[in-house]
């Protein structure tokens, strides 16, 4: 999982991140990579808390809601960042762009990056209209014609109060692929000792863009499901396929199957389904979704979200979701094993949290029912979740549901180009498994 981080907190943001490692570090490898977004440190995705104001953040390709946020350099294709502020007034905003290697750490300054300017005023914004919730939706696409990158890699997008960039409000990861380089990219299953499942194992045949490059200097990282904090990353290229190069990961480093999220869906508010109760006597609507079990999982058969919401579809054709959807307060309820409480605390992240571990979204236990249960604001639409616990050995009973049986694997290659002082994104590209 992501934990983001408040700018001006840094010290506790770090204790919580290794305290939220709890079972990756005390659980073996199989373990860590069955977690959502868990960050690495020192090195990986660290980006900033988001403000207690912001919901709703998309940012994806212009392909769908669902489309891994990855723009291809000259492609014309732009990537949508939408989002919602809470308040009756919207203002503009400022939206700027951080350079990272392929570890994440920033690195380039925004004239060695950007094209034109490096920082653009967001000012596409309306009231929601028809709805008990008050909020402003953000609307906002690039490259456009004050927006454009000269180096591709791996970016950080930070949106901000304007006038005021360290007045943070969010920050998301995307990516800026030359495509350059001929990718071959397949799957195969592999059996590893002590895995109930077959793992799988990426392998990755590149043609170098430069033949006289140092090979070396090549390396890819495979990501699963949009989970961009937690790669899987070889430098060390096979030669048996010369002039080819050959990636790929040993078994023991092969993907786990991953639990399967948790799915809700809120586009019909109405009882049936996973949806037990509703109470629109009061804003906002509560909705009171079936009791999920820690021993057992999701139910098989769940749709696959990518790690992403889906709002745009939620009001169907009585007008636009961005602008006329509700936010729900949706009653969550874990029942653990045995009744029994864990030995810590117990959050719910998802796609309404941008899968980052938030104090508003730990669950309370309630020792009369036995249960842990939780109120989470999430915009009516399609949404995936995930319960995470600081207790390991709750954790493995959580990560021991049913596997997820699709997954989007994406390969990201990269090139550590003295010229830049960067690696550059030569080529992306992605495979859907079933």
């Amino acid at each position: 999982m992501i934990i983001s981080r408040p700018l001006s907190l840094f010290v506790r943001s770090a204790l919580v991140a290794c305290f939220l490692m709890l079972s990756g570090c005390a659980a073996s490898d199989e373990a860590r990579d069955d977690e959502p977004r868990r960050q690495r440190v020192p090195d990986g995705l660290v980006l900033a808390e988001d403000h207690a104001t912001v919901s709703s953040v998309q940012l994806h390709g212009g392909t769908g809601e669902n489309a891994l946020p990855i723009l291809q350099m000259g492609s014309g294709v732009p990537l949508r960042l939408a989002f919602d502020v809470a308040g009756l007034r919207g203002r503009p905003l400022t939206v700027t762009f951080e350079h990272a290697d392929r570890n994440w750490r920033r690195d380039l300054s925004p004239a060695e990056t950007m094209a034109i300017f490096h920082r653009d005023d967001i000012l596409d914004y309306r009231q929601a209209r028809g709805t008990f919730s008050e909020y402003v939706h953000y609307e906002y696409s690039f490259p456009n014609s004050t927006i454009d990158f000269r180096i591709s890699g791996n970016y950080i997008l930070r949106v901000s109060e304007q006038g005021y960039e360290d007045d943070v409000l969010f920050e998301r990861p995307f990516f800026v692929s030359e495509q350059s380089t001929t990718v071959d990219l397949r799957m195969d299953n592999v059996l590893v000792a002590g895995r109930q499942y077959s793992s799988l194992q990426p392998f990755l045949r590149i043609s170098p863009e430069n033949p006289g490059a140092n090979v070396f200097d090549y390396s890819v990282c495979f990501v699963r499901d949009a989970l961009f904090a937690a790669p899987k990353c070889s430098a060390d290229p096979s030669l048996e396929m010369s002039p080819d190069l050959l990636f790929y990961l040993e078994p023991r480093d092969a993907f786990v199957p991953r639990p399967a999220d948790y799915y809700v869906n809120l586009t019909d508010i109405r009882t049936g389904g996973r949806i037990e109760r509703i109470n629109q006597q009061r804003s906002p609507w509560t909705v009171t979704i079936e009791p999920d079990y820690a021993d057992l999982g999701p139910a098989a058969g769940t749709p696959f979200l990518n790690g992403q919401m889906r709002v745009r579809d939620a009001v169907g054709a009585r007008g636009e979701a961005d602008y006329e959807g509700e936010y729900i307060d949706t009653v969550l309820r874990l029942v653990p094993q045995g009744n029994r409480p864990a030995a810590g605390r117990v959050w719910v992240v998802g796609t309404f949290s941008g899968w980052a571990v938030q104090a508003k979204n730990q669950l309370e236990w309630n020792a009369q029912e036995g249960w842990y249960e939780g109120r989470i604001s999430m915009k009516q639409g399609q949404h995936a979740y995930r319960y995470v616990s600081e207790d390991p050995a709750f954790q493995r009973v959580l990560s021991s549901g049913l596997p997820q049986l699709e997954n989007l694997f994406t390969a990201l290659v990269y090139f550590d180009d003295i010229r830049t002082q960067t690696d550059r994104l030569v080529a992306a590209r992605g495979i859907l498994t079933r």
